[in-house]
């Protein structure tokens, strides 16, 4: 059952004392296009932004230009050449406009190094362990690897990832050799080459359609659901996908899991995905631009203020430590 608490629940007071902080500073939200404003991650972020006193501007990669040395932002006929902010979040992944505008801002959030790292699953895969989860088995290959090889290492089913992929788009199940040369088209019609690369895993059986969803913060685990697939026979629990989502409690498990992939990460708001295990739970993933609907909606958090106020913080943080050394 989702909470009808209102998101602005727990935060009133730290609202308060942020807005007074925080006044003045402005930053820009880097997203594939300008006008997603709409779009409710965007939408909130920017709302407990301006209740802080925060000017938090939309800038649309796809909308840039990189000219001259400068960032432009092209309107139409009009064009503008965007100046330096105290900050930048991150909610976009690729591309040298993108870490371009991180250069126009004195911190940015996600700090760009770990952010262009761990998008990648493989690299995921690669780094992150703690002794509270189990690690999947798994193989990085393309559509042309070995069917057979693949099913003695990893059993059948298996899972196939695209490695930057986001919403379950680039998700499969592996049942039969045809299976992966089906790999190069997706369900929408996109063509991918032979060569593109995919992380193969072994199927999570007590997962299957369900898994659960950390929202962690410098470490700490702020807020946890479960995602649960309405499609019948879907194994993957998008909330894009539709997945219905409940509030879970914050177990120990789940925080020594938090601050071992923030030790090793050093990712300031990221979410967490694992799956169900009979002993442990498993690892699925963690996302370095987590969408915050789902989260908000089961939890009753305001995890968009949460975000807000630790930027607030660390440049009043940074403003007082400036201070005490004049």
């Amino acid at each position: 059952m989702m909470t009808s608490r209102p998101f602005w629940h727990h935060n009133t007071e730290t609202a308060r004392t942020s807005e007074r902080k925080a006044g003045g500073m402005k930053g820009y939200l880097i997203e594939k296009y300008s006008n997603m404003g709409a779009a409710y991650t965007c939408r909130r972020l920017i709302e407990e932004a301006a209740k802080r006193g925060i000017l938090l501007e939309l800038i649309g990669v796809h909308d840039c230009v990189l000219k001259d040395g400068a960032v432009y932002l092209v309107r139409g006929r009009d064009e503008r050449i965007l100046k330096p902010v105290d900050f930048i979040i991150n909610r976009f992944k690729t591309g040298l406009i993108k870490d371009a505008i991180n250069l126009l801002g004195q911190r940015s959030y996600n700090p760009l190094k770990p952010f262009s790292i761990y998008i990648n699953k493989y690299e995921q895969i690669k780094h992150l362990a703690s002794p509270a989860m189990i690690m999947p088995r798994s193989i990085l290959g393309d559509s042309g690897t070995s069917f057979d090889s693949l099913r003695r290492q990893l059993g059948l089913p298996f899972v196939a990832k695209g490695l930057e992929s986001s919403m379950g788009r680039e998700v499969r199940l592996i049942r039969k050799a045809g299976d992966m040369a089906d790999l190069c088209h997706s369900p929408d019609g996109k063509f991918y080459p032979e060569n593109k690369e995919w992380l193969f895993q072994e199927f999570i059986h007590d997962s299957s359609g369900r898994d659960m969803r950390l929202f962690c913060i410098r470490g700490r685990i702020v807020s946890a659901m479960e995602r649960v697939s309405l499609r019948e026979g879907d194994f993957r629990a998008n909330v894009a996908l539709g997945a219905s989502v409940r509030p879970i409690p914050v177990t120990e498990t789940f925080r020594s899991i938090g601050w071992d992939i923030y030790k090793e990460t050093g990712l300031d708001f990221m979410g967490i995905d694992l799956l169900y295990g009979k002993e442990k739970p498993y690892f699925c993933e963690i996302n370095v631009m987590p969408g915050i609907e789902g989260m908000e909606m089961a939890s009753g958090l305001n995890l968009a203020g949460c975000i807000m106020d630790r930027i607030a913080d660390d440049f009043q943080n940074n403003k007082e430590e400036a201070g005490e050394l004049s």
